[in-house]
């Protein structure tokens, strides 16, 4: 385990490299369960993560070494319960401005955290929150990012830094993850000073699919429609038969 220091940020002030764990989410919450005291912006930077989770119960897999496994542990006092998806708008844009730094091919943001270049996925967001009143009391942000692995096994529709920019040195996983927290300290601030409709926007902007008519999978069913916002609170509009509706994540399937 290393401990490193940052000044200057939020994000990533505090960091701690662990060479092997089984999840960063579960590491933040089994410290906070044990009222171990984290500042705000402590972040978990993990070698090998051999049990990640992902969105509706997914697994996170990741070769031990080559990809970005963090997780960020913040206190967003200032969001009330149905702002959550500010804080996911915040983040995904962060992220998604640092790949733009590396890239200039195809790079989207796709509904509700995933980020996507050239319609394969490139990085993942698992946000988890603790409510007290009515408030948010704690936020832990997890955070695959595929950088220097370039196979995946059985999985399609993955890609990484690496396979999209082709350059032969593998990259540093530690600097990356610290230009990363810069992106996303940017991001929180902004969210912080009450930017929360400017950033809806440029999320919305850089949406997957936008204006497409797609195939999707609703309530188990296939339907062809348009999508055409997400809103504040999370939900996203589609129009499907002239009609628009909005759907949560426990509803609606990308087909890909």
């Amino acid at each position: 385990m290393q401990n490193n220091t940052f000044s200057g940020l939020i994000i990533g002030q505090s960091l701690i490299t662990l060479d092997r764990v089984a999840s960063t989410n579960d590491y933040f919450k089994d410290n906070l369960s044990k009222f171990k005291p984290q500042d705000e912006g402590s972040a978990i930077l993990a070698v090998e993560q051999f049990a990640g989770k992902g969105q509706r119960g997914n697994i996170w897999t990741s070769e031990p070494g080559k990809n970005i496994t963090t997780s960020i542990l913040l206190y967003p006092h200032f969001l009330a319960i149905d702002q959550q998806f500010s804080l996911s708008c915040a983040i995904s844009l962060g992220i998604f401005n640092w790949i733009k730094t590396k890239t200039d091919q195809k790079a989207h943001i796709k509904w509700p955290n995933d980020i996507y270049v050239n319609d394969e996925k490139i990085a993942g967001i698992l946000i988890e929150n603790s409510i007290k009143g009515y408030q948010i009391a704690t936020s832990i942000i997890g955070i695959g990012i595929n950088v220097n692995q370039i196979n995946f096994e059985n999985s399609n529709h993955i890609t990484s830094l690496r396979s999209i920019t082709g350059v032969n040195e593998p990259y540093v996983i530690a600097d990356l993850a610290h230009e990363l927290y810069v992106f996303l300290d940017v991001e929180y601030k902004r969210l912080q000073n009450g930017d929360h409709e400017k950033q809806l926007i440029a999320y919305n902007q850089h949406l997957f699919r936008k204006d497409e008519w797609r195939k999707y999978k609703i309530h188990e069913e296939e339907r062809i429609g348009k999508i055409i916002e997400v809103h504040a609170n999370g939900l996203l509009q589609i129009e499907i038969e002239n009609e628009l509706k909005e759907f949560s994540l426990q509803e609606i399937r990308y087909i890909l």
